[in-house]
């Protein structure tokens, strides 16, 4: 598969690179962490005027139509310069899962504000154990004369606060996969909102549902259907956070450099010695190899084929090698890399977070272990 970046490709990658870091100084990433959105509404809108709000979606409600290839040029971008958005919710999680699922009627009614910028959307799948497993999955859909109702909590909500309407994952029968998907309005009556506190700083929230009530055209897609989607749904999510760490790494690699070309130690400057040549050559295999694999994923994934292998290895590999690459970070600066008012304080806490979500290294090597298990021919991949 071929993933060298083209003319067309390299220039969403310079000028997404270069918006993020014309809006993303430190300071105001600080400032945002504390609002209660965490991020900046007009940012936000001049991404949605730059097409990323609908980068991935289709042409015809309004979106770019672009592949995941495209995409993850972008998250990894916002992810160097610790730019805060909805995008991850919006458009990653809730916009393309209903592009996948929703009825035409759905789709024209929602897609289009989501391109535009207008409505924020977000996804709340995850409960109590954490877990991406749908037998994990409590909150209760029941339906009665006047439409429907949700009851339980559900936790690590992105961007829940901002939120013009939430798509909740519901069990909607005995069966471990009977799940269904509703979109019920973000202010809708029995809807308790708190905002959690976060590793990486982001806005997630709490949500829980005392007897919330919607109508049924709130139903997307078929009753006890959402879990293939779903799965669709966390496969991107993986290979996005693999791109997104990657882009931490590479924010992280860069200051490391600088600070050792310019930091004088014994009469010369510290880059100068071979021990911290070698960590940061290190880093910079790490990363390459990093960027290669969340590139390939989401190649692998724009194509329609089976893409199993290539999430789990791209992911496995980013949540081990850019939080321990952000360490050797640390050691090389020493005191200073742990000052909030310096950046790399900010790439160390997001490189845990985005390590821990959609599958820690640990759930993908178990991933690929079963996979060996149950297909060898997918796990060998198309050239063995």
């Amino acid at each position: 598969m071929n993933i060298t970046l083209n003319d067309e490709l390299a220039l969403i990658s310079d000028s997404a690179l270069a918006f993020a870091r014309e809006h993303a100084l430190a300071t105001r990433v600080r400032e945002l962490e504390e609002n209660q959105n965490g991020f900046d509404r007009h940012t936000w809108k001049q991404m949605a005027e730059m097409g990323w709000a609908g980068a991935a979606l289709p042409e015809q409600y309004g979106g770019a139509g672009l592949g995941l290839l495209e995409l993850s040029l972008i998250v990894e971008a916002l992810g160097q310069t610790s730019l805060p958005s909805p995008l991850f919710a919006t458009l990653v999680e809730a916009g393309m899962l209903i592009a996948d699922t929703a009825s035409d009627k759905v789709k024209s009614q929602w897609l289009p504000r989501v391109a535009s910028g207008e409505a924020l959307l977000t996804v709340a799948l995850l409960e109590a154990s954490g877990r991406l497993a749908p037998e994990d999955i409590g909150l209760r859909l029941a339906f009665d004369n006047d439409g429907l109702q949700l009851h339980g909590t559900k936790f690590f909500v992105r961007d829940a606060g901002a939120a013009t309407a939430i798509l909740c994952v519901a069990r909607s029968g005995p069966a471990p996969t009977d799940l269904s998907l509703i979109l019920i309005p973000a202010d809708a009556i029995g809807i308790e909102k708190t905002r959690m506190i976060a590793a990486g700083g982001e806005a997630l929230w709490q949500l829980d549902f005392h007897q919330a009530r919607t109508e049924r055209s709130a139903l997307i897609g078929g009753l006890n259907t959402a879990w293939p989607s779903l799965q669709a749904m966390i496969a991107r999510g993986a290979a996005l956070k693999a791109a997104e760490l990657t882009g931490i790494g590479q924010a992280a690699l860069d200051l490391t450099v600088d600070y050792a070309k310019h930091r004088i130690q014994f009469g010369r400057p510290i880059g100068s010695f071979q021990s911290v040549q070698h960590h940061c050559a290190e880093m910079a295999r790490d990363l390459a190899v990093t960027r290669l694999l969340a590139r390939q994923a989401a190649a692998r994934l724009s194509s329609g084929r089976d893409a199993r292998r290539e999430v789990s290895m791209a992911k496995a590999k980013a949540s081990d090698v850019i939080p321990a690459l952000t360490r050797t970070a640390h050691q090389i600066h020493g005191a200073v890399g742990y000052y909030r008012d310096y950046p790399l304080e900010l790439s160390y806490h997001r490189a845990i977070a985005a390590a821990a979500s959609y599958g820690t290294a640990a759930d993908h090597r178990r991933a690929l272990a079963q996979l060996l298990r149950e297909d060898p021919k997918a796990f060998r991949g198309d050239n063995p």
